[in-house]
């Protein structure tokens, strides 16, 4: 390539490649078309005549950040039609905002919300039917706790679902009862029972939702996600949206229920699309979550003894599924979050290899959050690619935090152990699970992990978060690093990372996010 050639050029940053190698002062960036031609020490190559120059200096330069881990068209429906509780400050302001929802909406609609997290609340409880039916008679409410993995209905949702003190617990998941039998409102890892009532989104929405979800993740330094199950439907949408342009970041998309079967009846292997879009992991699960009691253990919970959590899965049933996703040349995701799961999915992973012997598998475990020594052992001699969310690190893993409730003090040490998995040499991917959602905040969380025995560098964190979600997605020769012949997929920064404390990341602000060397997104524009 000529450099008389280029488009535009990035000077002066301080560059963290995405490779691991030390940051790079006073830099330069060269793009020509949607691939990056040369990157370096400004002082060592020189600006080639008649290009398209910004001068980046104080800010911090990265590979376009790549979410291995969340629900992307599910975060932007989500969007758009529900009432967003994430940031309340207590269970009281989140029934204020959904009645202040209720009064927007004509009688009978249905209230829907989402992101609540009781462990934040100084009430440090779920809210029950009482609370919501206290917010109006008039709509039937259902409100999915932040991991997705508890949800909340009131009386009339509950009535409209047909779930009284009569109706048996479902074979996946339970719903809580009180002392009279009757069922509390409280949803755990079955919310479908009531869900599957509410009206179903209109194709249109769908894709109006990963538009949405696009221009967020953008304004948040992201320019590829994985998003972590999906049926046939959201694939209509996803490739809708390509085809009008509304989905403007990379999409690596993981297969659910019957869409797996049909995927391997059509002979569609994993990295079958293009570079925007491409079909991913056949996407399994073994246990819920911390946070809804209900990810599997090895011991019962410390502050719930009377449970251990509860399988998703039978794990015979576990192993055939990953066999046949395996012989069908799809690569494999399980979530495993608890010791006893990730015991499951390492046994699953294993059952398939030795059905079918394949080195390069990259199957991986989604969230691996409680892990043994000797798991971190058949990890890495086996392969697999612990999938992980940093983000989750800096909600709850602090002391007196929810993961510290839900796990005592002791047993809180095996979790989310970064820093000995990579010193173990094992490959981890970053992503969010969007619980929040942002790759900044993620960077915060794994430098500044709630145990420090398991912190990392803002260098490996910046890969693990790039380079090794590429390599998640057999994508690392295309993109994850800032590296001549690479897709320019860059992420700017308004401050130097590397020189403000770390405990500040979080608060960083994204300045430019570059997608195939396209802006996508410029702060103030």
């Amino acid at each position: 390539m000529s450099l008389e050639a280029c488009t535009r050029v990035l000077i002066g940053g301080t560059l963290i490649d995405g490779t691991g190698k030390p940051p790079i002062n006073d830099s330069i960036v060269i793009m020509k078309g949607e691939y990056i031609l040369a990157a370096g020490k400004k002082s060592e190559i020189g600006v080639p005549a008649g290009s398209e120059v910004y001068d980046v200096s104080g800010m911090t330069v990265m590979p376009g950040l790549i979410d291995a881990h969340c629900h992307f068209g599910g975060m932007g429906t989500s969007m758009l039609r529900n009432v967003g509780l994430r940031d309340t400050p207590t269970l009281s302001a989140a029934m204020e905002k959904l009645k202040a929802r209720s009064k927007e909406l004509k009688k009978g609609e249905w209230i829907q919300g989402g992101g609540w997290d009781e462990s934040k609340w100084p009430e440090n409880r779920y809210p029950t039917k009482i609370d919501l039916d206290a917010v109006t008679i008039d709509h039937p409410i259902f409100i999915s706790r932040i991991c997705g993995h508890a949800a909340i209905a009131n009386s009339i949702a509950l009535k409209l679902a047909g779930v009284d003190k009569n109706t048996p617990q479902p074979t996946r998941g339970s719903f809580d009862v009180g002392s009279d039998g009757e069922p509390t409102g409280v949803f755990r890892d079955c919310g479908g029972m009531v869900s599957k009532n509410i009206p179903p989104i209109s194709d249109e929405m769908l894709v109006e939702g990963l538009l949405k979800a696009s221009n967020h993740a953008l304004s948040l330094g992201c320019t590829g996600i994985q998003d972590a199950g999906i049926g046939a439907r959201a694939i209509k949408a996803y490739q809708t949206a390509l085809e009008q342009g509304k989905l403007k970041v990379r999409a690596y998309v993981m297969l659910s229920g019957e869409a797996q079967d049909h995927s391997y009846a059509l002979g569609l292997k994993t990295g079958f699309g293009n570079d925007m879009l491409k079909i991913g992991c056949t996407k399994l699960m073994i246990d819920g979550s911390l946070g809804a009691r209900t990810a599997l253990l090895f011991e019962p919970y410390t502050d719930d003894p009377s449970t251990k959590g509860l399988p998703m899965m039978d794990p015979n049933l576990l192993k055939e599924k990953s066999k046949n996703a395996h012989i069908n040349n799809s690569q494999i995701a399980i979530h495993a979050i608890g010791d006893f799961a990730i015991e499951y999915a390492i046994d699953a992973i294993q059952y398939a290899l030795k059905t079918e012997p394949r080195k390069d598998h990259r199957h991986r475990i989604e969230h691996c959050e409680i892990l043994t020594a000797s798991q971190i052992e058949r990890i890495k001699e086996l392969g697999i690619l612990p999938s992980v969310q940093p983000n989750f690190v800096g909600e709850w893993a602090g002391p007196g935090s929810m993961y510290e409730q839900r796990l005592g003090a002791e047993r809180n040490k095996l979790n989310n152990p970064y820093r000995f998995l990579i010193d173990e040499g094992i490959t981890i991917a970053f992503g969010s699970d969007g619980m929040p959602f942002g790759p900044i905040y993620g960077l915060w969380s794994a430098v500044n992990h709630g145990i420090k025995g398991s912190r990392i560098s803002l260098v490996e964190a910046v890969k693990c978060y790039s380079l090794n979600s590429a390599y998640s997605s057999f994508e690392e020769d295309l993109k994850g690093s800032v590296e001549p012949g690479k897709l320019a997929d860059i992420t700017i920064v308004e401050n130097d990372l590397t020189i403000i404390p770390s405990e500040e990341i979080r608060n960083a602000k994204v300045y430019m996010t570059i997608v195939g060397g396209n802006i996508l997104y410029h702060k103030g524009l």
